[in-house]
């Protein structure tokens, strides 16, 4: 019997986005219900168990979009950002101070490289999927080097916002500025560098 479907679509997707859900609802209930940075070990089996989920739900979630859009290091990058942020949020100390003070540095940077992987992960499929759908030129439409650089763009602005919180200095001002800065870049990059076949 055939994996796939009539529609062309594997049979375990669905079983994969389901193992996918019920994963991330989990985290988010012990993210809820349990405090896990006041544990007594940072590697007793309750953590252990922690983590254990948080990276097989990072890989049944970005593998298959890896695989129906043949996106290569999505399901690493992924998977690693998704369960930086989830440690950071469940088990890192909340800071108190700003980016620039030294205690707080290292859980600011950590969360900094979460936020970008992981935002940059989730917009990668996004972005090749609106690309094959309203580019009419296919080889742009293919070009899973635009697409990466892009996705590494939208997880740029969005380190850079929650830098700027963090150094108190985030306004309207300055958000339209990156945001400038960004698309122009953008700009530059495909009026000079070619599309990949």
């Amino acid at each position: 019997m055939s994996n796939v479907e009539s529609t062309g679509r594997p049979r375990w997707i669905p079983i994969s986005t389901g193992l996918a859900s019920a994963g991330w609802v989990f985290l988010i209930g012990m993210l809820v219900s349990s405090d896990l940075a006041r544990g007594p070990n940072l590697l007793s089996p309750l953590h252990l168990f922690f983590h254990s989920v948080a990276l097989l739900t990072g890989v049944l979630t970005f593998w298959p979009l890896e695989r129906q859009f043949d996106l290569v290091g999505l399901t690493i990058e992924g998977t690693l950002g998704s369960w930086l942020f989830l440690v950071a949020l469940a088990i890192v100390p909340a800071p108190t101070g700003t980016l620039l003070d030294p205690p707080d540095t290292p859980v600011y940077t950590l969360m900094l490289l979460a936020v970008f992987l992981t935002v940059a992960a989730i917009a990668r499929p996004i972005i090749a999927a609106l690309s094959r759908r309203w580019l009419a030129l296919r080889a742009w439409a293919l070009d899973q080097r635009r697409v990466r650089r892009e996705s590494y763009e939208v997880g740029f602005v969005a380190a850079a916002v929650l830098a700027l919180a963090a150094l108190r200095a985030l306004d309207p001002i300055r958000l339209i500025a990156l945001m400038t800065v960004v698309v122009l870049i953008e700009i530059i990059f495909l009026s000079l560098i070619g599309v990949e076949s």
